[in-house]
This record gives C-alpha cells, sequence and structure tokens, in this order.
C-alpha cells in the first residue's frame, strides 16, 4: 500500500452527467473540512446544485488508499480511519499501512480502532537498519533470562521463571524456544503496593503463581489463543514498594493471537478481581446493609416513575409527527420492514422518534439510574467510567428501535383493515382520517388533543396515533425497569453466591479462617 497522509485527503469531485456531456467541471474537496461522510456527501450535492439528482464521479483522489475510495465511491470507515490514526506519528502512520499489507487487513470493513490497536501491539520502532534491528531483538528474546535471574527475583531451584501447574520450567529451553519464535510475544508486568501485597497476601512468589495459574483461561481467552497452543511464563520481583511478576505469553502457532484494547482491557479486570477478591469480600461484608437500602430507594423511585408513566396520559405531539411520517416512510418501502434493512433516512427517523422518547423527563430519571448500577459493578476494579452513550445508540435498548417500527407499521391501515374493525361487534374506533400529501404545507389542528397533524399520503386514526405514541413510552420505561431488576438480580447473585463462595475458596487454600 502506498505511504499516505489521511489528514491531507482529497478528492476531485464531478458527476457522471457533467463527463458525458463532455464537461470536467468540479472541484478539489479536502476531506479534513468534514467531520463524516454525511457532511462531505452534502458539500458535494452544494457543488452540484445545479443537477436535480447528481450521480458524484471521484475523477482524482490525494491521500486515500485505494480500498476506501473508488471512482464512485468512498467508504465509511475513511473518516473513522482518519480519526483513530492521528494519534500515531508521521512514521507509525506510514508502518501502519505497510502493516495492513503484510496482514491481510481489510481497512474498508475492520474496526478501525481495534486494526491500530493490533498495530501498535506489533510495532517495533524505527531502526536505522537491520542489523539494529537485530541487536534490538536477541535482546527481547533474552527477557527470559533477565526476569528469572535478576536481583529480587524470588527463584524456585536456580531461577524463579514458573509457569502452569504441573509443568517443570528449563530456562534454557525456554530461552531457547523464545529465541526462534517468529511470531507475536507478549509481555506485561502486574504491579500492586506494598502495603496492598503484605495485607493480601502477594508478597510471595508462591501466592503470584497460585493466582496467575488461575487466570490461564482468562489469558488464552483475551489473546486469542486455544488453551492447547498457549504458552506462558512469569518472574515474581519483591522489590521494596511494588512488588510485581513479569509476565510472558506467546501461542505455540507463531502466526496465532492478537490482543485488543477491550481484550487488555478484560485481562486488567480479571486480574484486579482476583488480587483483590479479599477486599471484595470485607467491602460486601461491611456494606450488605447500606447497599440493601440503597437498592430498596431506587426501586422505590423506579416503581414510582414507571407508574407515572403507565398511568398518565400526556402524549407528545413531536412523536406523534414523526410516527405519521414514519408511517408514511414504511408504506412506501419495500422488503424486510426491520430496523437493520431499512434505508439510513428511514432509520433517521426511527432514531429521532427513540431519540424523542429517551428526552421525557421520566426516561431520563430511569436511564441515569440503569446508568448508576452499572457504573458502581465497574467501580469494582476501576475508576475510569467509559463514558455514557444516548439511549438510542445503547445496544442494550437496541429492541425499542423495531418496537417503534411496529408500531408505525400499524397505523398504515388498508381499507379493508379499516371497514373491518368499523363492522366488528367487539371493538369501536374512530373513523379513520385520511391524510394525503398537500404541497402547500397545511395541517389538522384536532383542538380536542391539542396535537398538529400534518398531510400524509396513509390512511389512519388520530386515536391510533396517540395510543402508539403512549405504547411506546410506556414500553421503554417498562424495558428500563426490566433491565434494572435482572441486573440488580445478576449482581446480588455473583456477589452472594459465586464470588463470596471463590474468595472463600481462596482463603481457605491460605489457611484465614
Amino acid at each position: 500500500m502506498e505511504a499516505v497522509t489521511l489528514s491531507e485527503a482529497r478528492v476531485y469531485v464531478g458527476t457522471y452527467n457533467k463527463y458525458n456531456s463532455g464537461s470536467l467541471f468540479g472541484n478539489w474537496l479536502d476531506l479534513s473540512d468534514y467531520s463524516d461522510k454525511d457532511e462531505f456527501m452534502e458539500a458535494c450535492r452544494e457543488l452540484h446544485k445545479d443537477e436535480q439528482d447528481p450521480e458524484f464521479m471521484f475523477q482524482d483522489y490525494e491521500n486515500i488508499p485505494e480500498a476506501l475510495i473508488s471512482e464512485c465511491w468512498l467508504s465509511d470507515k475513511f473518516f473513522e480511519l482518519r480519526d483513530a490514526i492521528e494519534k500515531l506519528s508521521e512514521t507509525q502512520q506510514e508502518a501502519f499501512f505497510v502493516w495492513c499489507d503484510h496482514h491481510n487487513s481489510d481497512i474498508s470493513e475492520e474496526d478501525a480502532d481495534d486494526l491500530i490497536s493490533s498495530f501498535e501491539d506489533e510495532y517495533q520502532g524505527e531502526y536505522k537498519d537491520e542489523e539494529d534491528y537485530a541487536y534490538e531483538i536477541s535482546g527481547r528474546k533474552a527477557y527470559a533470562d533477565y526476569i528469572a535471574t535478576r536481583p529480587r527475583a524470588e527463584r524456585f531451584g536456580s531461577h524463579g521463571l514458573f509457569t502452569d501447574d504441573g509443568v517443570q520450567v528449563q530456562l534454557s529451553k525456554v530461552t531457547e524456544e523464545l529465541d526462534k519464535h517468529k511470531g507475536n510475544i507478549w509481555t506485561a508486568i502486574i504491579s500492586i503496593r506494598r502495603e496492598d501485597a503484605e495485607r493480601l497476601g502477594f508478597n510471595t512468589g508462591t501466592r503470584w503463581r497460585d493466582m496467575l495459574r488461575t487466570q490461564t483461561e482468562a489469558l488464552a481467552k483475551n489473546l486469542k489463543i486455544p488453551m492447547e497452543n498457549l504458552r506462558w511464563y512469569a518472574a515474581f520481583h519483591n522489590e521494596s514498594h511494588h512488588p510485581h511478576v513479569h509476565l510472558i505469553a506467546y501461542s505455540t502457532v507463531e502466526n496465532e493471537g492478537y490482543l485488543t484494547q477491550k481484550g487488555l482491557e478484560n485481562l486488567r479486570s480479571s486480574f484486579a478481581k482476583d488480587i483483590f477478591q479479599q477486599d471484595l469480600l470485607c467491602t460486601y461484608e461491611r456494606q450488605t446493609e447500606h447497599r440493601d437500602r440503597l437498592r430498596a430507594e431506587a426501586r422505590d423511585i423506579v416503581e414510582n416513575l414507571v407508574s407515572k408513566i403507565n398511568s398518565e396520559i400526556y402524549i407528545s405531539a413531536s412523536i406523534q409527527h414523526k410516527l405519521l411520517e414514519l408511517a408514511d416512510r414504511l408504506s412506501k418501502t419495500k422488503g424486510k420492514k426491520v430496523y437493520g434493512y431499512l434505508n439510513p433516512d428511514v432509520k433517521a427517523i426511527v432514531d429521532s422518534i427513540v431519540d424523542e422518547l429517551a428526552n421525557d423527563n421520566r426516561i431520563k430519571k430511569l436511564y441515569d439510574l440503569w446508568y448508576e448500577q452499572k457504573e458502581n459493578t465497574i467501580r469494582t476494579y476501576t475508576d475510569e467510567m467509559p463514558d455514557r452513550i444516548p439511549l438510542a445508540q445503547n445496544k442494550e435498548f437496541k429492541s425499542i428501535k423495531n418496537a417503534v417500527i411496529k408500531e408505525a407499521l400499524k397505523l398504515n391501515l388498508t381499507e379493508d383493515v379499516v371497514e373491518k374493525s368499523e363492522n366488528s361487534d367487539n371493538e369501536s374506533v374512530s373513523s379513520p382520517f385520511k391524510y394525503e400529501e398537500n404541497t402547500s404545507a397545511k395541517s389538522v389542528f384536532d383542538s380536542d388533543k391539542g396535537v398538529l397533524y400534518p398531510h400524509y399520503s396513509i390512511k389512519t386514526n388520530r386515536n391510533s396515533v396517540a395510543v402508539s405514541s403512549l405504547y411506546l413510552l410506556r414500553y421503554l420505561g417498562n424495558m428500563i425497569q426490566n433491565q434494572l431488576r435482572f441486573e440488580e438480580k445478576q449482581k446480588a447473585q455473583r456477589t452472594d453466591k459465586k464470588l463470596q463462595q471463590k474468595i472463600n475458596d481462596k482463603k481457605q487454600g491460605l489457611g484465614i479462617h
């Protein structure tokens, strides 16, 4: 792949209509001026606003990998990759694209942050020549000797290197194996404060060895290495202020294994939970009463909020308008009418309805409570909280989008459905109102409900729109409530049963009663 500088990318934008008419009229557009593809395409439309429906032709481009652009197409991934790569130096950016070529990475499909993370894990730096590079690698391969024999390394016999249970470590054999290994080798340092080491019993190599042996499965899972192919070695250094272990891990299959940022976070979490399990148990024992009281208070708040949503009849006019708009668009949409199959512009309407629902003050409070509960769990092992994301973007609540579509589809009443409903003995409905497209932008005002209804080319019932809007609000409220109940139950089970039993087992193993 040719070396490129994504921050300097630009495209010469013409149209096929002008080109076929013998004109090359267009302009160079700097992609650094646009935050995403939507903004870029809007600029293209403005440039060629003399055409009603222009078909853009990217006649030339600079500093864009060929995998991300063609004569008639620009990948959405370009903007993600451009933003993700900014943290790399110019030298690293050049090395990144070489790395992509050699690893057969599809930059038009793979997650940009994962690509950058994988590259950073393998990037060795810049060297003057091959001799310097060879010297550096040779030094790294001697890492096992260094951690096994350096001063303050706690030894198990002639050296300090250890591994999984039942395996006798021969230092010379490990060094030779590492020397010959041409695949990825991951190294890590796990360190804690001296006062924590003394209090928790992590002041001996035996204790660290026992802990790491319980983490073998987690190590294999997050390094994407089958258990049978994983090799790991470690050594404990009893430093005065920060006792720690050095960890080496790799696969016997040299092209196997990779570590994402998410995998790294998972390992940190897993190690921290194992090391501080005694603290977790003590915290649990001290805070049980307080926790239960807070849970009861939160539960009362949730119940009150959901009760208000379910009993009140306030209906957002904006939601009703957007539901009618969505119903109108769906009536003209072919194919499967679920969120994942819809065109981007129709998805945008669905998203805007969910945003409106999420802006309800009661829903906001419920969503905040859900996030607080989630963050309380995360604080068990880290003080760094992930950024909160809008409800409409939260995958845990994605079912609301298809619920919105379902309700909108109910508004697309056919003549047969309307006639059947009107003649039913079991159900009484108001007469349907036909909404037709109106170029004068007039609307119908319902004085009883205080709602302004635009004209749409669908046949529906005003009461149906109101009912659907109210249903969706209640649906979302109850969904968040159920999520809170489920996660509370799961957390209680994990803390009260699994965690406590696991910690108790470890305490017995250490002779702590």
